[in-house]
């Protein structure tokens, strides 16, 4: 029970004084209490543990196509509370990836909400797992599913039986497993044990103490980690979830208001866009008193705009990558903070409890202070590695000095009063608008659809020290086949991993070392938009 995620909110609702107080706020407006969340949770689970035993030592995996809704909460809250590895799929994730996904991840469920049955009806279902719970299936569906499952449960009327016993979970059984860009074309799963899970929420609980009356704003997907956080450091504390829809990201400083949200999560990029839209004002957010933001560097000009709109709160800037299970370091931004020298960002702090940061030379040994190397992180929050990806994941997470480490591909140093410093990435990964984007994977695509070896995939513009999109150089292409190009990146990658302009260039620009010059090509597009 120590390692399982639905502990909280299942001791909550057994608590007399607690059980009636507001856990989640979504779809407009619908409050669930811990009891009520922990009753339909508690009926899904029911119908999870019944899953077969055939996956063999390995926990069940259950897919949930759901975000931002009370049903993708609930999935989450179901699977932990069933001992079973939930693996959040985007609602916008593309038909081949998706394939890709259901293909690695060998899925005995899937759950989804209303939007995630969407995606289902409008895509060719490949092999289906035994249970699909779905909210009000259509008739289309039932059809479309009929010979590939077995079972089709209305998640909004699953039968009223008793919920089991929370599960026996063991440390090395997974929590969950989230898919990110990967190099060679086909998305990688990451897996995140349950001690992993917990050792992350015992130190983040610690850190940010909240409480019963904090209210957290809801603004991330299932599968971008931060959701993990916002959730379950929530409830760890028996505070309430309000989930912003994604069709209101606009509307998410009125949306704070009208909640009276004290707890504000989200990634700089989205303060960026509120404040070019001017919504948002000095003084906008009055009650927030603690600003979390993860998943990008964080630029002076944001942390002051940001600081006039909620001049209350404290920030706390925060780092990690989805295989060191959400953030390992960060600092708390109160009357003073830490630039990186010559950069408009905020250096990434120092670790949190439980994680070791190393700076390592390209033969992986120790830098001294103030050296530039690969950021290394050591410690209990470390995933397992990669789904099916023995090779890789022995690359990313060797073993030095008796040590086992992920090794980030983040540039960086620490300086001399211990605080670490991102310089951005040694590969072509990048964070755009908060999403983690291999650069290879979308050239490899355009290779392919191209026809062509030279292409290069290029983050611009930057803004406030974020990435805003991408555009793509290709040598010898036909600029004809754009349209073709672009309508099947559509189809592979989600929208974000779509570049907004496709160049076509004679020659591709080199250095001296014989490879594709980056730079100049930036240096194009900065010339092109002067």
């Amino acid at each position: 029970m120590r390692f399982n995620l639905a502990r909280d909110v299942w001791q909550h609702a057994r608590d007399a004084q607690h059980r009636g107080r507001p856990a989640l706020v979504a779809d407009g407006g619908s409050v669930f209490s811990y009891a009520e969340l922990a009753a339909r949770a508690g009926r899904l689970a029911a119908q999870l543990a019944r899953l077969t035993a055939a996956v063999g030592s390995t926990r069940p995996r259950v897919g949930v196509i759901a975000s931002r809704s009370h049903h993708a909460c609930i999935a989450v809250l179901g699977c932990a509370w069933a001992g079973v590895t939930y693996v959040p799929i985007g609602l916008k994730t593309p038909s081949e990836r998706l394939k890709h996904i259901f293909a690695q991840a060998e899925l005995s469920a899937i759950v989804c909400d209303a939007a995630g049955r969407e995606l289902l009806e409008a895509t060719d279902l490949p092999q289906l797992p035994e249970l699909l719970c779905v909210p009000q299936p259509s008739a289309s569906l039932l059809t479309a599913a009929e010979a590939l499952v077995s079972r089709v449960l209305d998640l909004d009327a699953l039968p009223d039986t008793p919920a089991p016993p929370l599960a026996a979970t063991s440390p090395g059984d997974l929590a969950y497993i989230m898919f990110t860009s990967g190099t060679t074309g086909v998305p990688k799963g990451v897996m995140i044990s349950a001690q992993s899970a917990c050792a992350f929420l015992d130190m983040i609980a610690a850190r940010l103490r909240l409480t019963p009356e904090d209210r957290t704003l809801e603004v991330t997907e299932l599968g971008f980690d931060v959701s993990v956080l916002d959730m379950f450091a929530t409830w760890r504390a028996g505070g309430s979830l309000h989930v912003l829809p994604a069709t209101k990201v606009m509307n998410a400083v009125r949306f704070a208001r009208e909640r009276r949200i004290s707890v504000w999560s989200s990634t700089p990029s989205l303060v960026s866009l509120l404040r070019r839209v001017k919504v948002l004002q000095p003084g906008a957010l009055p009650d927030v008193r603690l600003a979390i933001f993860i998943g990008e560097p964080l630029s002076q000009g944001t942390l002051e705009g940001w600081r006039e709109a909620a001049p209350a709160s404290v920030v706390e800037d925060l780092y990690g990558p989805t295989e060191a299970t959400v953030v390992c370091t960060g600092q708390r931004v109160d009357s003073s903070h830490v630039l990186t020298p010559g950069r408009d960002v905020l250096s990434i702090g120092t670790e949190l409890p439980g994680t070791d940061v190393a700076i390592l030379d390209s033969q992986q040994r120790p830098l001294p202070i103030g050296e530039i190397g690969e950021i290394a992180l050591s410690g209990v929050q470390l995933a397992q590695g990669y789904l099916g990806a023995p090779e890789l994941s022995a690359r990313k997470f060797p073993v030095l000095g008796g040590k086992r480490f992920y090794l980030t591909g983040d540039s960086g140093y620490r300086d001399a009063l211990g605080r670490l410093h991102h310089l951005g990435r040694l590969d072509h990964q990048v964070k755009i608008l908060g999403n983690r984007v291999e650069l290879e994977e979308i050239e490899a695509h355009l290779r392919e659809l191209a026809r062509v070896e030279l292409v290069a995939v290029i983050p611009w513009p930057t803004l406030d020290g974020a990435h805003q999109g991408l555009v793509a150089f290709a040598c010898g292409a036909s600029p004809a086949a754009a349209p073709h190009i672009v309508r099947e990146l559509k189809r592979r990658v989600p929208p974000y991993m779509v570049p907004a302009q496709l160049h076509w260039l004679p020659e591709m620009p080199m250095n001296s070392n014989g490879k594709i010059d980056r730079h100049a090509l930036r240096a194009r597009l900065e010339d092109s938009s002067g």
